[in-house]
C-alpha cells in the first residue's frame, strides 16, 4: 500500500520537484524513465501525495543540478542574475545541446576549483582578491 502524504512538506517538496523539472527541461516521462519509477510516481511526488525516499530524493537533486535542501526548501530562492542568462542561452537550445553544454560547464567549474584549491593551499592565499 502506498502511504499518501498532503503534509505542506509533502506539497512543497512536490512544487520544488515540478519547478526544477520543468526548468530542466524534463517531462514528467523523461524524469521517471531516468529515475527508474513509473510517470504516475513523478506524478504523486508533484502533487505531494506520496514522499520520494532519501535515495531518490538524492537522485532527483543529483539529476536537476540542485542539492536536496533546494528541492525540501518551504520557499523558492530568487533567482541570480548568471543563473537567469546562463537558462536564457540554454533556452533554444536541444535536450542533447544543453546536455553538452552542462557537461563542459561541469568540466569548466572542476577545473577552476581546483586550481583554487591549489592556489589556496600552494601559497595561503584564499584567492578572494582575484
Amino acid at each position: 500500500m502506498v502511504k499518501r502524504y498532503h503534509s505542506a512538506l509533502a506539497r512543497g517538496l512536490g512544487r520544488n520537484i515540478a519547478h526544477y523539472r520543468r526548468r530542466a527541461h524534463f517531462t514528467q516521462e523523461q524524469l521517471a524513465e531516468a529515475i527508474r519509477v513509473e510517470v504516475a510516481t513523478v506524478s504523486r511526488y508533484e502533487t505531494g501525495a506520496t514522499l520520494p525516499s532519501l535515495v531518490t530524493l538524492a537522485d532527483l537533486a543529483s539529476l536537476l543540478h540542485v542539492t536536496m535542501a533546494d528541492l525540501l526548501a518551504q520557499e523558492m530562492p530568487p533567482p541570480s542574475g548568471e543563473g537567469e542568462r546562463l537558462l536564457a542561452m540554454l533556452e533554444p537550445l536541444s535536450s542533447e545541446g544543453r546536455r553538452a553544454v552542462m557537461a563542459v560547464l561541469t568540466v569548466l567549474v572542476g577545473v577552476l576549483r581546483a586550481q583554487a584549491g591549489s592556489r589556496e593551499g600552494g601559497n595561503g592565499s584564499s584567492g578572494a582578491s582575484d
